[in-house]
Order: structure tokens, then sequence, then C-alpha cells
């Protein structure tokens, strides 16, 4: 395992690179100068090679700046073509661990309907016959309860924008550090527990090799919470 300034490398091979993403690095910024995932990963490739070019960097998927977690990069189009498209079919699963406020049911089911509002970078729950209406659908399970919050698993059936984050929110269990979408309650215990950052991480991926007949799978903890 290697480490750029700011990402942690799992994994690298000739065809990926499966990184731990720290939270408050973007995936990817239009700043110039800006970091971010795919500076950082510009830099440590073009560092490793013997003939000096650019290198190749394919986003296969994102996570947003403040979510920590499991991110998997091509290093040539053949790559990132493979793994795009086990992503658009959901070969490629990813999972995720949070620390919402409350206790829920100890694991379920939860299907709401949001709309995405650029403008404002949040998306939120409104009823399913409205315009613009897309479906979010996820299943959770807790993992281990505390007196007022508790440490939950999750895992996608569908992948919108800020979905995790919306949802538990909008189901009465805003994730603990998060002052988007959190009520006054829950960011209140985040600074209690001196949660800084959204308490959510993508902490397990897998998927099939682009190349190599095998399937890797990757878990993490989370360094945030």
């Amino acid at each position: 395992m290697e480490n750029t300034s700011n990402l942690k490398i799992i994994y690298e091979d000739s065809d990926i690179i499966v990184i731990h993403k720290p939270s408050g690095l973007a995936t990817q910024t239009g700043n110039v100068g800006s970091k971010d995932v795919i500076s950082e990963l510009k830099r440590y490739l073009f560092q490793q090679q013997s003939k000096k070019m650019e290198p190749y960097v394919g986003l296969v998927h994102r996570l947003d700046q403040p979510v920590e977690g499991l991110l998997v990069v091509a290093k040539n189009p053949k790559a990132a073509k493979e793994m795009s498209r086990q992503l658009l079919d959901g070969t490629l699963n990813k999972d995720y661990c949070a620390l919402v406020y409350g206790i829920p049911e100890d694991e379920g089911t939860w299907i709401n309907w949001l709309k995405h509002d650029k403008k404002n970078n949040r998306s939120d729950v409104i009823v399913q016959e409205l315009r613009d209406a897309k479906k979010a659908e996820l299943n959770y399970k807790v993992l281990e309860k505390k007196d007022n919050y508790c440490r939950v698993q999750i895992k996608l059936t569908t992948g919108r924008h800020h979905q995790i984050r919306v949802q538990f929110a909008a189901n009465g269990h805003p994730l603990l550090g998060d002052n988007k979408y959190g009520n006054p309650e829950s960011k209140e215990l985040s600074v209690k527990l001196k949660i800084p950052a959204v308490a959510l991480c993508a902490n397990k991926i897998a998927f099939k090799h682009p190349t190599l007949n095998k399937t890797l799978q990757f878990e993490i903890v989370p360094r945030q919470f």
C-alpha cells in the first residue's frame, strides 16, 4: 500500500487503482490548481513513469466531497469501458456505513421519490406524481446501537444525488455530521460527539477485474468515525 499526499492506495496493477478517499477531498473539480482525486492520481502516476507523459486516469464512479471511502479508477481506456459497464449493469457493488441520529428498526427498505436541485446542490423528497421525481431505494441494517444514535450498513438499489443523506433525513434519522440535511437534534449531537464531517463511508466494494478472470473485494475501516 502506498500513500500520495491525500490518498491511500489499497490496490494497484496495470489496469486499475483502488483508493481510500478521505473526507473533504473532491473526486474531480473544474478549478485549476485545486486538489482532487484525479489530479492527485495523475501526479502520482507521472512520478512513477520512466518516460514522462500525461497519464491516463479514467474516473469510473464518484463520491461526494464530504464522503470518505473506496474508489476504483481505470489506468487505460479498455479498463475504463469495462468498469463503466459494470457500474451501469449493477455488478460493481458498493456498500456504505454511517452513523445516524436515533434508532430506526433493525433493518428495512426505504423507497422515496427525489428531485435534484442543481442550483442549490441538494435533493429533496417529493411525491411520485410530480415532474422530475426519481425513485430512490436503499436497504439498511443496524449494526450497533448507542443511546441516541447507531451505526448502520447500507446497500443502494438506485444511485441518486445525495441519496443516502436525503433518505435517512426524510425518514427521521439524519446522518451525524450532516449540516445540509440534519435536524437541530442531530447537529447538536454531532457537535457533542465531535463529528466534523458527514459520517458516511463507502467501506466495501466488489467487482470483476476488467482483464483478469477474478472478482476483487475490498473493505476499509472509516477514519472519521
